[in-house]
């Protein structure tokens, strides 16, 4: 009994011993496995539905876009709490919306980290428009750019697809309405695409016809003509018949103004009905109108705070009692009413215009009423755009000041006299209100400067020879304004070397300077259609220039002319009597007086305003030939539409000889014809006198020496008519223009002999072209009361200064 007890423990003994090992073992394995996932990174899951607080956020398969980025538009932050349920799909929502990710997940790590897996939208390459002609690349680039497809931008099909419409709106909006757009998408490594998209503009649709429909007061044809749209022109390469809907709608607004404009004053466009044939190629217009009755005036009064004199507002009022109702009248004295009182310092002023219609009596009365508001300050004037220019070199040219009364006109002005500078290319104004102010205003000018200085060399032929130029010119020295021209100038005839500076602000009060010094040696003695000799001439001179009102100028100077004369076996019998009596050297001190009253809005391609100059040059006593010169020339430019400008000038020259000399010296003479003069005549060339070249004989009186060349005279006048326009296609005149101009005049021996019936003339076409070597100006020019001995040439063309 006793052994089988033992036995017994000792089993039982054995089995607790290895219960325990096991258990040892098991425990063993599990912190075996424990710690080796303590030493591995966390798995993330989808987030459960137990809010956590975010300890960190892992962005994840961004390549080209910043972490900064998604962390920007991401609606949280660590050490936020973060709710499976309503914060992921708030998240979701916020990146999807930024177009930036075609994916993006959210899932979470034990550790409570918050990662953000994304898949990003390709990258534009490269965009490639093919087909385009009426519209060109750069407005199709906008056009896309402003659906923010571009190169480096993330690309988004359903964009495209909306900018594909659009594409076809505007072709549409321009007749094409057969046009196709085919778009290809090519994958590219980088996770980028590039963009190809192909036109197929097809043919535009031309107007077949117009019909107006409800006029009783103006015939159809009358109206018609008044559109631009309308059957194909009687010229070729007409575009009337192009339609176009901007086309259309300014057609509406012009038979609007003209009928309002007459009186009409309830005419109305009642519709507009555009069909097009099943071809697409031909388009149907109606246009419905109802012109109501005619209306004249019956009073007109200006009511409200006008705060200057409402006499002189009312003077300004050109329409009276009786006259037909005119739409362009009410506007023209509503802007002559703001800028009268923009002059006292009212620059938003406001004019409202109040009709009152008497239907009955088919008149209308007139209320103007003014809202002046308050007084406006010029607070800072600002420059922009100048990177060369000196400041002061601006800001002296403004006439409107800081601190003062806001002036539209002289603003207007300002902006006039920066853009005369010859270094400005173009000139912006704008008048923004201060923030937080009523009563105050900046003035940002924004400038373009243009080429200030050039170093030219060139070669050339033109109609009057060969020629040779060599010139360095700066029209803004070191950005101060000054002007700085060195030239050396060789053709057939005439070499001249000469040095210019010009200091427009040579006082603080705007007197400029000028000192200029030549050498110019001229041979007449061979191919010359004046009278031939060889002079030799070196001298120089100093201006002065004073203005006396803001268009006017007064200059006053001195200077000296050496000139040796040597004479040939072609040089005509009076110079060498005049050499042998007077010696072949003179020395010549000239007093130099001028006046100029300048409006144009432009030196150079001017299209409004006027010139009127007058000078006066006179050798003073005790130069070896005493003599005086005395010169008139006008210019007017007048704007006939936005590209074409009427201009007419006139010039008038006279000189004479004083105290014991009866004439001007030889080498003084007044000469015309030419590219410079009057076109269609040989430069030079022309005199009266009707006698066969060649004959022998014949005085002072005759336009032509023993030789057959032309004297020259003591009397000259000239003038020119042009209609100026830029080249076809081009909408800004820039740096090219063309002209058709009739030209007239010619130089007399004296003014005594001065008759119009001498007159010579020309009409033709000219090309002026502001090239980089200089201006280049091309005629073609057909004279048409030519006399037998006259010298003419119909093609000129020359490389110089535009006068």
């Amino acid at each position: 009994m006793g052994m089988s007890t033992d036995r017994m423990s000792k089993r039982t003994n054995s089995k607790s011993i290895c219960m325990k090992f096991l258990l040892l073992v098991v425990l063993y394995l599990n912190g075996a496995v424990a710690l080796a996932q303590s030493t591995q990174p966390s798995q993330a899951s989808s987030p459960g539905t137990s809010p956590f607080i975010v300890s960190d956020i892992v962005i994840e398969g961004n390549r080209r876009i910043d972490v900064g980025t998604v962390l920007t538009y991401l609606p949280v932050r660590t050490r936020e709490s973060f709710d499976p349920v309503e914060d992921s799909a708030r998240s979701l929502r916020a990146l999807y919306e930024t177009g930036l990710f075609n994916d993006v997940k959210l899932l979470q790590r034990n550790n409570d980290t918050l990662v953000v897996s994304v898949e990003e939208r390709p990258a534009i390459a490269s965009i490639d428009i093919s087909g385009n002609d009426k519209i060109n690349d750069d407005d199709l680039e906008g056009s896309l750019r402003d659906a923010d497809i571009a190169r480096g931008r993330v690309f988004n099909r359903s964009v495209l697809e909306t900018v594909e419409r659009e594409l076809r709106r505007v072709y549409f909006s321009i007749g094409h309405y057969d046009m196709e757009i085919e778009t290809e998408i090519e994958e590219l490594p980088r996770n980028r695409v590039a963009v190809k998209i192909e036109i197929d503009e097809g043919a535009v649709a031309t107007i077949r016809h117009i019909n107006i429909v409800g006029n009783k007061a103006f015939e159809e044809s009358r109206l018609l003509d008044l559109l631009r749209s309308g059957e194909s022109g009687w010229y070729p390469f007409s575009s009337r018949d192009d339609y176009s809907k901007v086309k259309l709608a300014a057609d509406i607004e012009t038979l609007r103004s003209y009928y309002q404009d007459r009186g009409y004053l309830k005419f109305e466009v009642t519709s507009t009905q555009v069909s097009l044939s099943e071809d697409k190629r031909e388009i149907f217009i109606v246009i419905n109108i109802s012109e109501g009755e005619k209306h004249v005036i019956r009073e007109t009064s200006i009511v409200g705070n006008t705060t200057v004199d409402r006499g002189d507002l009312q003077r300004l009022i050109k329409m009276k009692p009786g006259d037909e109702f005119s739409r362009k009248d009410v506007v023209a004295t509503s802007s002559a009413i703001v800028d009268r009182l923009g002059q006292e310092g009212f620059a938003f002023a406001n004019v409202d215009v109040q009709p009152d219609i008497d239907d009955n009596k088919k008149d209308v009365g007139l209320r103007f009423v003014v809202e002046p508001g308050k007084r406006v300050y010029v607070r800072r004037i600002y420059f922009t755009g100048q990177y060369k220019t000196r400041d002061e070199v601006l800001r002296r040219e403004m006439r409107q000041f800081e601190g003062s009364a806001y002036s539209p006109a002289r603003v207007d002005r300002s902006r006039v006299r920066l853009q005369r500078l010859p270094f400005m290319q173009s000139v912006s104004i704008r008048t923004p209100r201060v923030p937080g102010t009523e009563d105050q205003v900046d003035i940002e000018v924004s400038v373009q400067e243009g080429p200030s200085g050039s170093f030219q060399a060139g070669l050339g032929f033109g109609t009057d020879g060969a020629t040779f130029n060599l010139a360095f010119n700066q029209e803004n020295l070191f950005g101060t304004g000054q002007n700085l021209r060195f030239s050396l100038d060789r053709s057939d005839t005439t070499t001249q070397l000469s040095l210019t500076s010009r200091n427009p602000y040579f006082t603080e009060d705007g007197i400029s300077r000028t000192l200029s010094a030549f050498i110019r040696e001229t041979d007449t003695t061979e191919d010359s259609e004046t009278i031939r000799f060889f002079n030799s001439t070196l001298g120089g001179s100093v201006t002065f220039g004073v203005p006396l009102t803001e268009f006017s100028n007064f200059s006053l100077g001195l200077g000296f002319d050496r000139s040796e004369i040597t004479t040939t076996s072609g040089t005509p019998q009076e110079i060498i009597d005049a050499t042998d009596e007077f010696g072949d050297t003179f020395d010549i001190f000239n007093l130099i007086l001028g006046y100029t009253y300048d409006t144009r809005n432009r030196t150079v391609f001017a299209t409004s305003g006027l010139v009127n100059r007058l000078s006066f040059e006179a050798a003073i006593p005790g130069s070896d030939w005493e003599y005086f010169k005395l010169g008139y020339r006008f210019e007017y430019f007048r704007p006939i539409t936005s590209r074409y400008t009427f201009s007419t000038s006139a010039r008038v020259d006279y000189g004479d000889g004083y105290g014991e000399f009866e004439r001007l010296p030889f080498f003084q003479r007044y000469f015309a014809g030419g590219v410079r003069s009057l076109r269609g005549y040989r430069t030079g060339s022309l005199g009266i006198g009707n006698r066969e070249l060649g004959t022998p004989g014949g005085g002072l009186t005759e336009g032509r020496d023993e030789f057959g060349n032309a004297r020259g005279g003591d009397f000259r006048t000239l003038g020119t008519t042009e209609i100026i326009f830029p080249p076809p296609f081009v909408e800004e005149p820039g740096t090219t223009r063309f002209s058709l101009f009739v030209d007239y005049g010619n130089v007399f021996p004296t003014f005594e002999q001065f008759d119009t019936e001498d007159f010579r003339a020309s009409y033709g076409v000219a090309f002026v072209w502001l090239s980089p070597v200089g201006p280049l100006t091309f005629s073609y020019a057909l004279p048409f009361n030519e006399r037998s001995n006259d010298r003419t040439r119909r093609f000129d063309f020359t490389i110089g200064t535009i006068f």
